[in-house]
């Protein structure tokens, strides 16, 4: 793994871990035995390092998506939730959600990416669902699925995330078999 990519993955797990203005390029140059420097020669500015950070974590995210094998709605809602899980797992939050909660500490451009990135998950939920339903319980699950992964992180309660998240599904399941 290059210097490069090595900042940018200590970057992902520091913000998702610790928020933007939990860490320092010292704490990066500390982790990785390189000089603080040396960081900025890749990254001049903080700003540099979360745009790279979450250029790379975007596109993981939805490489992952596109990546699942699932074929029923409740399959791949449940595969969809596990790339948020995951993260809680790690005691990390779903970079995106960690930024959002920075929105006025960000550039424009960088929450206009953080904006893209939820408008995505609500494209490709949105896709799920039927036609006359699916910008609601789109924008319902996504909600409910970032409130779940807040209060989990909060309270350290993987339990908590699974029955909100479990709970979400079905009650999409039950609404899409009413219509």
């Amino acid at each position: 793994m290059s210097t490069r990519d090595k900042i940018v993955s200590l970057g992902l797990e520091l913000i998702q871990i610790k928020g933007i203005n939990g860490f320092s390029f010292a704490d990066i140059a500390k982790v990785i035995n390189i000089k603080k420097a040396s960081i900025h020669y890749y990254f001049p500015s903080k700003h540099d390092l979360i745009e790279a950070v979450l250029e790379k974590y975007s596109i993981d995210f939805f490489e992952a998506l596109k990546a699942s094998t699932a074929s029923t709605l409740k399959e791949k809602l449940e595969y969809y939730i596990s790339l948020y899980r995951a993260n809680l797992i790690e005691g990390r939050i779903c970079l995106c959600t960690d930024l959002a909660m920075d929105t006025n500490n960000l550039s424009s451009d960088i929450n206009a990416k953080v904006g893209s990135f939820f408008e995505k998950n609500l494209a490709w939920l949105q896709e799920q669902f039927s036609e006359d339903s699916k910008q609601k319980l789109a924008s319902e699950f996504f909600a409910s699925l970032q409130g779940a992964q807040l209060i989990a992180r909060n309270q350290k309660s993987i339990n908590y995330f699974d029955v909100i998240t479990a709970n979400s599904i079905e009650r999409i399941l039950v609404t899409l078999n009413k219509n």
